[in-house]
């Protein structure tokens, strides 16, 4: 997979319709408008869900590979899809998001992700260039101190809205206050010509296979156990 990614990423990062950049006007995606149009469901969904943040999954018990990234419990995770896989217990919990999500097939990935009190994630690149990284902004405690960097280039959330950015630059995200701060974290197919196009769509689809998606989904099966008795 490695391999494959080092060999592809020069061409899905050239041929990308939107352009060459590290953040993008996030409107370009359609899902973007419903979720700011619902976000006061989608609010209220991931407020019921947070009243259990102690029980959400450690992003290091899920990626025990990447703890370069994150070796604490200060990040933690609420998957309701992973590289196509539904986690469907999980989407009980916010059948609000999920019938959103599942209205935009091209969205691979989503979960709620969150950065504890005084947390900052350090410098990292997103492993797979044939997807693009957007944010709805779910629970922001101070407008300035919660922000990120891509490639030297800053951006702070506004709740309520979305972030659209390119995470294969290093980049990395700060949480400098003294409560929680989260986001809706999706993961969304990037445009590209054909046949690129193709081959991103079937990297994508045959991504369970590979141990980096295999791993952490077995491991979060085993964490549904405890969270879903």
């Amino acid at each position: 997979m490695l391999i494959l990614e080092h060999l592809i990423k020069p061409w899905f990062r050239a041929y990308n319709k939107l352009g060459v950049k590290r953040f993008y006007n996030s409107d370009l995606v359609p899902i973007t408008s419903e979720l700011e149009r619902d976000f006061k469901e989608i609010r209220r969904e991931y407020d019921y869900v947070i009243k259990r943040y102690d029980d959400l999954v450690p992003f290091q018990s899920i990626s025990p590979h990447q703890t370069y990234i994150s070796n604490d419990d200060k990040w933690r995770m609420f998957f309701l899809k992973g590289a196509r896989i539904w986690f469907k217990k999980n989407c009980r919990l916010m059948p609000v998001t999920t019938a959103i999500l599942r209205r935009h097939p091209y969205v691979v990935s989503a979960y709620i992700s969150v950065l504890g009190p005084r947390k900052q994630l350090n410098p990292h690149s997103g492993p797979y260039s044939g997807v693009l990284r957007l944010h709805l902004a779910l629970d922001i405690p101070h407008p300035r101190r919660c922000y990120m960097v891509v490639d030297g280039e800053g951006a702070y959330w506004r709740e309520g809205l979305c972030l659209l950015f390119d995470d294969t630059y290093e980049h990395w995200a700060v949480n400098n206050t003294d409560e929680l701060r989260a986001v809706l974290f999706m993961d969304v197919m990037k445009p590209l010509p054909r046949p690129l196009n193709w081959l991103n769509y079937s990297i994508v689809w045959t991504a369970r296979i590979f141990p980096y998606v295999f791993i952490p989904w077995w491991r979060h099966k085993r964490w549904e156990k405890k969270f879903h008795p």
